[in-house]
């Protein structure tokens, strides 16, 4: 057991295909290998964060740092949130590793932020932490209730599809590649409509999907998108939710056609709490439950899944987390 005035113990997880970590892990290894209080594992697959989590909380770590992408903080959050293998939730720590790394944007460690992690006392990590919800989703196909930090659904599927075929491949860091993206598809929307593309269209069509907020009544629309967060912050440091409520997650809603989608876009991404949109085609509130009946995919964390035929996907957000912020 860690005692007070000691540095905290490490658990490290590396993922050695996330995009970042394909370019080498000499100086990862090097750090950590001269941190005695650093226990450090490369994961050979996916499957194996399971069993190096029992082992981290066999061995009593005061701190879970993840080096990868949103798709591997993902998977942790759910081996720890959904088995629960500590006692107690260690604290978080993201090391942005991966090619969006949203996750790490809103909560994880900055450029220097391992070294200093590793230097740290619990106490000391304890006060530099951000404390966020995490959300939960029910009845994925073949899938246990899996948690992460950011849902999406309908075109936000198609738009990460896309971005791995046309702009991942460049290369470009992470906040170019999101504007790269969003420039592109805003450009091709208004390009469709010009030359009258419609249902043919790859990305920018609707998905019926029905949606019950809370206590509230089912509402049905044609969306372009859907998407629940806990995070306070989106790539490019966007706030695509607004609206009242103390619920736990961020929900919002676009219809397809969307109203005026290039006039308000930066208000949309960027307004405040009321942003006077029109009320029709972009819906957003504060919620604690989102059930939505939709049979395309969705994403968590950049992850694609696909929902049980016939049975609503349960969102909720109850547990949380504490990320150490360096």
């Amino acid at each position: 057991m860690t005692r007070a005035g000691d540095r905290a113990r490490v658990g490290v997880i590396t993922n050695p295909r996330s995009q970042k970590n394909k370019r080498g892990l000499d100086g990862m290894h090097q750090l950590l290998d001269a941190a005695p209080n650093a226990r450090h594992v490369v994961l050979d697959s996916i499957t194996d964060i399971p069993g190096i989590l029992a082992e981290f909380a066999r061995e009593e770590c005061d701190v879970v740092a993840v080096a990868g992408g949103d798709g591997t903080v993902q998977a942790a959050l759910t081996e720890l949130f959904g088995r629960r293998p500590f006692a107690q939730t260690p604290l978080l720590a993201v090391v942005p590793r991966g090619m969006t790394n949203m996750i790490a944007a809103d909560v994880g460690l900055k450029r220097q932020g391992l070294a200093q992690l590793l230097a740290a006392s619990p106490a000391a990590l304890s006060a530099a932490c951000r404390t966020r919800r995490i959300l939960r989703v029910e009845n994925g196909l073949n899938l246990q209730p899996q948690y992460g930090m950011f849902f999406g659904g309908a075109g936000i599927c198609r738009a990460i599809e896309a971005c791995r075929t046309t702009v991942h491949p460049l290369k470009l860091e992470a906040d170019t590649a999101a504007a790269v993206t969003l420039a592109g598809l805003l450009g091709r929307w208004l390009l469709g409509r010009r030359r009258g593309e419609g249902k043919s269209d790859r990305i920018f069509y609707g998905d019926r999907i029905t949606m019950t907020l809370d206590d509230g009544r089912a509402e049905t629309m044609d969306s372009l998108i859907v998407l629940a967060t806990t995070l306070d912050r989106l790539i490019l440091r966007s706030r695509p939710f607004w609206g009242h409520g103390a619920g736990n997650l961020r929900f919002t809603a676009i219809a397809y056609p969307p109203t005026g989608l290039l006039r308000y876009a930066r208000r949309l991404l960027y307004g405040g709490e009321d942003r006077k949109l029109p009320a029709a085609t972009y819906l957003s509130r504060a919620s604690d439950r989102v059930a939505l009946a939709m049979d395309c995919p969705f994403t968590l964390d950049g992850e694609i899944y696909q929902p049980t035929p016939g049975r609503e996907l349960i969102l909720t957000a109850d547990d949380e987390a504490r990320f150490v912020r360096l």
